[in-house]
């Protein structure tokens, strides 16, 4: 069997909840729970999401999905791409 691996580009709302050892979990619009393996530097630049403040706070996410076929399991990877911050009160 041959390896594969594909990527696709997706855009949803979703609010900031936890930062934990480097992974950054968001709930999406449609409730369910999304964990950043990686990120870009322009949004760690952009955004300091490890000091709590970010917390709670609803964004834009325009992130890829990362399928790896790496043997008989398809492996996933999400990485965050790009963040607008939708509620900035």
């Amino acid at each position: 069997m041959s390896y594969y691996e594909t990527q696709q580009t997706k855009s949803e709302e979703g609010i900031f909840i936890n930062y934990s050892n480097g992974y950054y979990t968001f709930v999406f619009s449609f409730e369910e729970k999304i964990i950043f393996e990686e990120i870009s530097k322009s949004v760690l630049q952009e955004f300091n999401l490890q000091d709590g403040s970010m917390l709670n706070k609803t964004f834009s996410i325009t992130y890829e999905e990362i399928i790896n076929d790496l043997d008989d399991d398809d492996f996933i990877i999400f990485r965050l791409l790009k963040l607008e911050l939708l509620d900035d009160i």
